[in-house]
């Protein structure tokens, strides 16, 4: 008995393609199932028996065969199912064949068996050794060869609204031949990596490292070099594996993946400790291949070893490195396992989730070979300084191709990378004597189940990632999203009208996405689970003005004027230019007028605002005259204000400044902040700016008529709870506002069959019931189509490709 399916078809057998307004269909949403895939190894052999033939015909097809007498379809033939009208055909036929009972008996029970296996849902269907099969009749089909397979390509599509568009670029001859060069660098990102990867001698940036040699390491930088390796690799025994490595740049492995993206800077083999690549370095040696600037485009020479399936290769993390190499037009092949599998097959608790430490390649040195592979961080980094010029902390890594070219980094680099493949190579021959102690089922192991299944099917979930999912970035995605944020649009406002109408024009300066004022608006006052504390009932929040809608801000105008009745109330405190002053500012002017300068910022305005205020507003006195008093008089003037009259003359002195500061911080609190007093200030302020020959006081001034043009930042909102009970809570006590919170709280209320939430009741039912349930329905929507946007809308244009694949 043999397996029937290659791993490689379980892309076509259990995958759904769905072409979304594809230009291969004429129909507006195709959905192709059991499509039979470019990369099976079983060819089709034509079958010169018609009734062999029927067991592979649409349904269709065979009913007419079943049944034709005299051009008509009897009728009982429409309920038989496909397995039933082809064991008809064959029994019908049997007489006629040219073959014996027996070869169509053999081909019914191969159906048959097909048929069995496929309801047990079996992952492989078994068929009879291949002596049991007359290879006139047929090769080894799968499943979906048998479903879709017919001498008239029209079958292929029966039932289906879409078809092919004439002269296209899919036939079902070659289904994914369309998609064989999808997964590359775009024209534009080649054109950008030209510049960056073939410096020359004059260049910045470019570094002579032609004598840069590292032990245990075969460095090859030119095509002579690389022919004599290349003779040796395609020369190499089949049984030997190969484990390889690449290092990438120009790529950000945050916000994109490989497929489409980076450049492959270097490679690295090592075959084993007893493989010489011919160089002169002797066995065991690593080979590194350089990929920049000189030897910029040297890796194409290792092309045809690289694509060839003798030799079989072996990588940590094969989806990147599968997918690197194609961006430079290398399809690797001879697939020979993935460590990072291979590990995770032989113990699934490494995970960083649990208590492992992961699948990297520095946890899997470390703790199967004891040669820990050092991060890059750890050998390249680079200390960031600090203001002052020490090292700091944080670390900077080098670009991917500083670190190759620049002779301070390069024989590191070139080590790094060598090990890599070294360390590749030990792990999976570790892996492989773990996982052959491993039994499995039928008297193997399970090192014998991941080379035989697990190994190809690895491979094909990077085709898969290469091939991708088309979908229509440009144009469909595109109206989405501006309809999606229009929608939200609509349903903000529909949720801030309500919450105005309960709590005023605060209510439109509401950010739904926030769960800290959701929280205090429908559910503040509750008490906190944990604390036994109530929560806010209201709060004053500042939101950044361009956050804040325009008609909450005329509202907030509107509000402000009729509290005011149309002008300024007594206890209004109107604002002067101290209060845009900064800290330092009002220093200057206090030292300026021979006032204190220690204090806190509202003192030292208090300070001046008595200075200026004091007199009617005279300035004339800008500077004091206690400096030029006598010692005795200075005794005498603090015995008339009550102070000790001990002292040198600096005590002195002191000693009545600060007394007539802290009367001028009296003045200015006793003084009304009224529009007159804002008028006495500024002109003293202006006279104090003409007679300051310095020019200090006018940059302040200059200063704060600026800052006073400018509107401020920020507008202060408050948020009044509307006192509702939670029924959940956070983990930390707090009442809870996510989705399904308020989903319960608004139910269906727009359905045709309309369910309300427990807002409903809460207000009361009828009008007010509904309108609070249609609020929070808005609310919820809000949520989702922030989801929307987000997780698929906006990411999914940025990472479709020039094919609009993802």
């Amino acid at each position: 008995m043999r397996f029937q399916v290659a791993a490689k078809e379980l892309l076509v057998i259990f995958t759904t393609v769905i072409v979304i307004k594809s230009e291969r269909t004429s129909g507006a949403l195709t959905t192709f199932t059991h499509i039979p895939t470019a990369t099976t190894t079983r060819k089709y052999i034509n079958i010169k028996n018609s009734s062999s033939r029927s067991m592979w015909r649409h349904v269709s097809s065979l009913r007419m065969q079943c049944s034709a007498r005299n051009g008509r379809l009897h009728s009982r033939h429409r309920q038989l199912s496909r397995r039933s009208l082809v064991f008809e055909c064959l029994n019908r036929d049997a007489a006629a064949a040219p073959y014996t009972t027996s070869h169509l008996q053999s081909s019914a029970q191969l159906y048959s068996d097909v048929c069995t296996k496929r309801r047990r849902s079996r992952l492989f269907s078994v068929v009879p050794s291949a002596s049991h099969q007359d290879e006139a009749v047929i090769a080894t089909k799968t499943i979906a060869e048998i479903e879709t397979t017919d001498n008239d390509d029209a079958s292929l599509f029966e039932g289906l609204s879409s078809r092919p568009i004439e002269n296209g670029t899919w036939v079902p001859a070659d289904p994914l031949g369309w998609a064989k060069n999808f997964g590359r660098r775009s024209a534009e990102k080649d054109a950008d990596l030209a510049k960056r990867i073939h410096l020359k001698p004059g260049d910045e940036g470019y570094f002579d490292v032609s004598d840069v040699q590292v032990e245990g390491v075969t460095i090859v930088r030119t095509k002579e070099q690389a022919e004599i390796v290349m003779e040796k690799l395609m020369n190499a025994d089949p049984s030997i594996m190969h484990a390889c490595d690449t290092e990438v740049m120009a790529i950000d492995l945050g916000n994109v993946g490989p497929v489409g993206n980076g450049y492959v800077t270097c490679a690295s083999v090592y075959s084993g400790p007893d493989f010489d690549y011919g160089l002169g370095d002797g066995p065991g040696t690593s080979l590194w291949i350089d990929n920049l600037d000189d030897s910029a485009g040297l890796l194409q020479m290792f092309k045809p070893w690289f694509e060839d399936e003798r030799f079989l290769k072996v990588w940590h993390n094969y989806g990147f490195d599968r997918h690197v190499m194609w961006n430079e037009g290398i399809d690797c092949l001879g697939f020979g396992g993935d460590t990072m599998h291979m590990a995770r097959l032989q113990d699934t608790g490494r995970s960083k989730y649990g208590q492992g430490r992961g699948y990297s390649l520095e946890a899997l040195t470390d703790e199967l070979l004891g040669r820990r592979k050092k991060p890059m961080k750890e050998i390249f980094g680079v200390p960031r300084l600090r203001k002052d010029g020490t090292a700091g902390s944080l670390v900077d890594l080098p670009a991917i191709e500083d670190m190759q070219r620049k002779p301070e980094f390069r024989s590191n680099w070139i080590a790094y990378s060598a090990y890599d493949a070294e360390g590749t190579w030990l792990i999976r021959r570790k892996l492989q004597e773990l996982l052959e102690e491993m039994p499995w089922k039928h008297g193997e192991n399970l090192y014998y189940y991941y080379f035989k299944y697990l190994r190809e099917f690895g491979e094909v979930l990077t085709d898969m990632e290469r091939r991708g999912v088309r979908v229509d970035a440009h144009d469909y995605l595109a109206g989405v999203e501006v309809q999606a944020r229009e929608d939200r649009e609509y349903h903000v406002a529909a949720f801030r009208k309500w919450a105005a109408s309960r709590i005023g024009p605060d209510g439109l300066a509401i950010n739904p996405a926030s769960s800290l004022q959701l929280c205090i608006f429908l559910f503040g006052g509750a008490v906190n689970k944990k604390t036994n504390e109530p929560t806010e009932h209201q709060r004053t929040i500042q939101i950044p003005r361009e956050e804040i809608p325009a008609e909450a801000i005329l509202a907030f105008q509107e509000r402000d004027q009729k509290e005011n009745g149309g002008g300024e109330t007594e206890e209004e405190e109107t604002p002067d230019s101290f209060d845009m002053m900064t800290a330092e500012q009002l220093k200057t002017m206090c030292r300026g007028h021979g006032l204190k300068v220690s204090g806190k910022k509202s003192e030292l305005k208090e300070r001046l605002r008595g200075h200026f205020l004091a007199e009617n507003g005279s300035s004339e006195e800008s500077t004091d005259d206690f400096g030029t008093m006598s010692v005795e008089d200075l005794r005498d003037a603090c015995i008339v204000r009550g102070l000790s009259d001990r002292g040198n003359k600096n005590a002195l002195l002191k000693r009545i400044r600060e007394d007539s500061a802290y009367a001028n911080e009296l003045i200015s609190a006793n003084c009304p902040r009224d529009r007159d007093a804002y008028k006495r200030i500024s002109e003293a302020l202006a006279e104090a700016v003409r007679k300051d020959g310095s020019g200090e006081y006018a940059k302040i001034m200059a200063a704060v008529k600026d800052k006073e043009a400018a509107e401020s930042k920020y507008v202060d909102v408050t948020i009044t709870s509307i006192g509702m009970t939670p029924e959940k809570y956070t983990a930390g006590g707090a009442p809870s506002v996510t989705a399904d919170v308020l989903r319960g709280l608004a139910g269906d209320p727009l359905g045709d069959d309309p369910k309300y939430g427990s807002a409903y009741k809460f207000f009361g039912g009828g009008k007010a019931g509904h309108d609070a349930c249609v609020a929070l329905y808005s609310l919820t929507c809000v949520g989702s189509i922030d989801t929307m946007i987000s997780n698929f809308l906006t990411s999914l244009q940025s990472l479709a490709d020039q094919d609009s694949r993802v």
